[in-house]
């Protein structure tokens, strides 16, 4: 595990810890564990979110299947899988298949639901190490590499935090011994920070890094894993 453990919640400390402000710029290691510390991130919530692969892994289809609905139902977002389909598909007539009438039922769509189904299978079972890092920076690189705004990024990663929150606790209504014992309260904490962390991975790609407090130079990030 890449982060380190705290004491309790909101607990105060009485020492001030320094900050290299610059290496949060330039060193996608110690950002990663900058954040952990701050939001509490630990060997604690890991177990929690690998906990939640009992509840969640058989859910995984449906919780991708409601994702892709909602990317679908707002052109903002539709247009993006349409324009990347334009761009890509050679024998599209775009005569007959317009933004409205445009569907996902494409080989194109079963590769993409099958990649976000391995990511969140990946989040609930495989160890938060080095190559965890590189898969939460591969989703920032991959939205931004295909031109993504942030903003609508930013509203899928609050959708799908809400998704998964939401599937936590239907579990735990479902009132089996099994399902009652489940800490859904601290699991969807656990969730909230780690979404969290994933969301600063991908708005990174998105920084000028010499806007952030005269930290850079441009473009200057580094893998250090």
């Amino acid at each position: 595990m890449l982060s380190t453990s705290h004491t309790s919640d909101y607990s105060k400390s009485t020492v001030m810890e320094k900050v290299d402000e610059h290496k949060l710029y330039t060193d996608l290691l110690y950002r990663y564990q900058y954040m952990c510390k701050f939001m509490n991130f630990d060997e604690n919530d890991v177990k929690l979110i690998h906990a939640s692969s009992k509840p969640l892994a058989p859910r995984v289809p449906l919780i991708v299947d409601a994702i892709y609905e909602k990317l679908f139902s707002f052109s903002s977002t539709k247009r993006i899988f349409y324009r990347e389909r334009m761009k890509h598909d050679l024998h599209m007539d775009i005569g007959k298949e317009t933004l409205e009438s445009y569907d996902d039922d494409k080989p194109q769509g079963g590769m993409r639901k099958l990649s976000l189904k391995l990511y969140i299978m990946r989040l609930i079972s495989k160890p938060y190490n080095g190559e965890m890092l590189v898969e939460l920076d591969r989703m920032g690189n991959l939205h931004r590499t295909i031109k993504v705004e942030l903003i609508h990024v930013q509203v899928l990663m609050a959708y799908i935090q809400d998704v998964i929150v939401g599937e936590l606790f239907r579990y735990k209504k479902l009132g089996t011994r099994e399902a009652l014992n489940f800490d859904a309260e601290s699991t969807a904490r656990a969730f909230c920070k780690l979404l969290a962390i994933q969301n600063q991975f991908i708005s990174r790609y998105y920084e000028d890094p010499v806007s952030q407090c005269g930290h850079g130079p441009k473009q200057s990030w580094c893998t250090v894993l």
